[in-house]
């Protein structure tokens, strides 16, 4: 059964920005948009490079080695209609001023 667990505060990661954190071995990056929170894995699918790293602009996060775009909503690969370039995305809660995720 999914549990949420915490990953960080919501003060870790201004708006606009992204952090790494690993969790039970898994990279996972937290992206903070106007939209909200929300949770990849870190690896880009394509290349292996940090997503957190990458360029975020409103909820579409670009890798920074070879520009591939994913949203940061559900992690779909936004270049072309390839869903096995998809990234793996979690649930995100927030509460208090806890982020919360789902595994």
């Amino acid at each position: 059964m999914p549990e949420y667990r915490k990953v960080c505060k919501v003060d870790e990661v201004p708006l606009g920005e992204a952090r790494m954190y690993v969790v039970d071995g898994l990279m996972l990056g937290i992206f903070h948009t106007v939209d909200g929170y929300f949770a990849l894995d870190n690896r880009c699918p394509h290349a292996g490079a940090s997503l957190a790293g990458g360029f975020l602009e409103e909820n579409t996060i670009r890798c920074r080695i070879h520009h591939w775009r994913f949203c940061v909503r559900d992690g779909t690969y936004l270049d072309e209609d390839k869903p096995r370039f998809n990234a793996r995305a979690f649930p995100v809660r927030v509460v208090g001023d806890d982020v919360l995720v789902e595994f």
